[in-house]
């Protein structure tokens, strides 16, 4: 038994007290069948805070950049069209993402005025179809519609089952039963 052992089965590591990496335990503590004790780990340092793989990738990239590009733009002279396209795409990819689009502003003609969800649906594909709105914004706000309509059934739902129950507690209160 070592000193490392003596941390541990003080149950320090399962209050969150990190032990100085000079008393780290070389191998994990395990029960009699082998599997880890609560609060053990595999990877006592953990994942760095805040730090993505993407965002390594960019770093590890980044000081390649013109030698990628280069020699993306010389692949895609190569005999090997796939090969080419392939290198091409990777390194646009990590160097240069694509843009997420811009949320569009938009006025759907007689949304406002539509007095029923069916009627709602209907002014936004009329606007789809008129082009006054692109057909993806279309689609968020039959999305957004649709999610809307969901909220309110569940609100009036919730409502008629209070007042059933509620009506029912009052029957047994007045005693009225078979």
């Amino acid at each position: 038994m070592t000193g490392n052992d003596d941390y541990f089965r003080l149950g320090h590591d399962l209050v969150g007290d990190d032990p100085p990496p000079s008393i780290a335990p070389a191998k994990p503590l395990r029960d009699a069948r082998g599997r880890l004790l609560p609060g053990a780990t595999l990877n006592p340092l953990g994942r760095q805070k805040g730090v993505s793989q993407a965002t390594l990738v960019r770093k590890l990239i980044e000081p390649h950049r013109e030698a990628l590009i280069t020699r993306a733009l010389e692949l895609t002279r190569n005999a090997d069209p796939f090969a080419a396209a392939n290198a091409l795409r990777i390194c646009l990819e990590r160097l240069a993402p694509a843009p997420r689009q811009e949320a569009e502003k938009i006025e759907v003609p007689g949304l406002a005025e539509a007095a029923t969800f069916s009627e709602k649906c209907d002014a936004v594909i009329r606007a789809v179809a008129a082009g006054d709105v692109s057909a993806e914004a279309g689609e968020r706000v039959l999305r957004l519609l649709d999610v809307y309509r969901k909220a309110h059934e569940t609100d009036i739902l919730e409502r008629r089952i209070a007042a059933l129950e509620a009506q029912s507690a009052g029957r047994v209160l007045d005693g009225g039963g078979a």
